[in-house]
């Protein structure tokens, strides 16, 4: 049954929360840095940014596993497995697979190959931010948790080959990315992202994590005319997301205004921010998930909770036939309070995630 109204989490439970950062797609020089300074470089990284590229890099890794080491980074692709991950540190949520503080500097290097090949540059950089920022709060976090670049998993479900259906998945504390391959077809759906802080100085240069994502859906709002804000802005209260972790399978409903009564400038401003949240995958699978985005845009709904002047903290959603994405500030929650500071998110593609469909 579609779920209507996002639950508020128990408070409890969101004082043991807090997130890690990752740069939006504008960010630019910043990302250099956040990437290095997350994993380290990968000799011959393949960048053609398709899902070959994405098995080459993924048996590149293989192939720098001892037995061990193999044994514990591969599984079986069921459905428990699949759902086995989390925005919680690592003492919330028991993972598996390898932890990158298990792995050699080159072995590391493995990795940010797989993600060099299976997200767009604007992915990977949200990725290399969000590993980034933990870092900057295990500095300045009151809380007995583990915080880091070392504290993110790497695992590996089904087996990598140019058919068949397999997974890659790499996450930790407010991260989580499934990156799933059938032939030459992709989807990274589920994925969360979340920031904390929202804004931070790393190596010399400052990131705005979900920053894309945060001002053009202000843009968006305030682009409305007032009878479409009104259809929009469901609530002043703001809420969490409602999709995250343990909520495979089930959908939400459309609410909101719908994009169908956009006019071109208002169509635009919903494509961008869009692009934003389903450009993190390669360039050749984004290129038809965006196409699809654009066929189903009159079929799109945009809803708003909270005040709508940038600066305050918002839930906001788009739905689609095909999509679904969230978006939440947590306000007063996490290891040092939060509001504009702490953002949750998450995309899924309905009837698509975990490659259901491809």
């Amino acid at each position: 049954m579609p779920v209507r109204t996002p639950p508020r989490i128990a408070a409890a439970v969101l004082l043991l929360l807090a997130a890690g950062c990752g740069p939006g797609g504008e960010d630019t020089g910043a990302t250099t840095t956040a990437a290095s300074a997350a994993v380290p470089p990968a000799a011959s990284v393949d960048a053609s940014g398709s899902p070959s590229a994405l098995l080459s890099a993924t048996n590149y890794f293989l192939a720098s596993l001892d037995a061990a080491q193999k044994q514990t980074v591969l599984a079986e692709r069921t459905p428990a497995n699949l759902a086995q991950w989390s925005n919680l540190p690592d003492q919330l949520f028991p993972r598996a697979g390898l932890r990158m503080d298990a792995l050699s500097e080159d072995q590391k290097g493995g990795v940010r190959k797989i993600l060099r090949s299976g997200l767009s540059t604007e992915g990977f950089n949200q990725v290399a931010g969000i590993t980034t920022a933990d870092g900057v709060l295990a500095a300045s976090a009151q809380m007995n948790l583990d915080f880091g670049a070392d504290h993110y998993w790497v695992r590996i479900l089904g087996t990598p080959a140019a058919t068949g259906i397999w997974t890659v998945q790499y996450g930790g504390h407010h991260l989580a990315v499934n990156m799933t391959v059938r032939g030459d077809r992709m989807t990274i759906a589920p994925t969360f992202w979340g920031a904390q802080p929202a804004s931070y100085t790393a190596g010399g240069s400052t990131s705005e994590p979900l920053g894309g994502e945060t001002r053009k859906a202000f843009a968006l709002i305030g682009g409305l005319d007032a009878p479409q804000q009104r259809a929009a802005v469901l609530d002043t209260a703001v809420s969490e997301i409602v999709l995250g972790a343990g909520q495979d399978g089930k959908r939400i409903a459309n609410e909101g205004v719908r994009a169908a009564t956009f006019t071109d400038a208002q169509r635009t401003l919903l494509t961008d921010l869009l692009t934003e949240w389903i450009g993190a995958v390669n360039p050749v699978a984004a290129r038809a998930k965006l196409a699809t985005a654009a066929r189903e845009l009159d079929q799109t709904y945009f809803a708003w909770y909270g005040d709508t002047t940038i600066g305050h903290p918002v839930y906001y959603r788009i739905t689609s036939p095909s999509y679904v994405i969230e978006f939440a500030h947590q306000q007063g929650q996490g290891a040092n309070a939060g509001g504009v500071t702490h953002i949750h998110g998450i995309y899924r593609e309905l009837g698509n995630d975990y490659g259901a469909s491809l």
